[in-house]
């Protein structure tokens, strides 16, 4: 039989490894991504890299936009249900408008600083993270309250 001390060990540097690999897989990822860009940089490559991390934040909000959408339709309570709607189609609308106003002022006057964009502006992030903790807030509030596993648990044991 193993030793507790020799046991604890191995799992105390299993769980170290794990924690030290996870920024050390991030860096080899960004690496990659960085020789592999200098590898095929030239001016189309360069173009079509800015315009996706343009498009990021509005690409982003407006996809969880469109799945809480989807979402919404189960919600009980009508009134909720349409203004979250209304919000959702307000905050997909925005990303749309955001993201071609971006594009444009991509083509007019490119550079490399990320606050000539809408989308990376600090409003537009909070907004768009605001509404949705908004709107889930509401929605949390009127949705009928989910039963706790004891009270489950003691439902299932009552009838027997």
């Amino acid at each position: 039989m193993e030793d507790k001390f020799t046991r604890y060990t191995k799992l105390y540097i299993l769980i170290f490894l794990m924690f030290l690999s996870i920024p050390v897989v991030i860096g080899l990822v960004i690496g990659a991504f960085y020789g592999f860009s200098k590898l095929i940089s030239f001016g189309p490559v360069d173009i079509v890299f800015q315009l996706l991390i343009i498009s990021v934040p509005a690409a982003v909000f407006a996809s969880a936009d469109v799945i809480f959408f989807k979402r919404t339709k189960q919600h009980p309570s009508a009134v909720i249900r349409t203004c979250s709607k209304i919000l959702f189609v307000t905050g997909i609308i925005f990303c749309a408008v955001f993201l071609v106003l971006d594009i444009l002022v991509f083509f007019k006057k490119p550079g490399n600083d990320i606050a000539d964009y809408r989308c990376f502006s600090i409003s537009f992030l909070a907004a768009n993270i605001g509404g949705l903790f908004l709107i889930a807030i509401i929605q949390a509030f009127t949705t009928k309250k989910e039963k706790d596993w004891m009270d489950r648990l003691g439902e299932k044991e009552e009838p027997v």
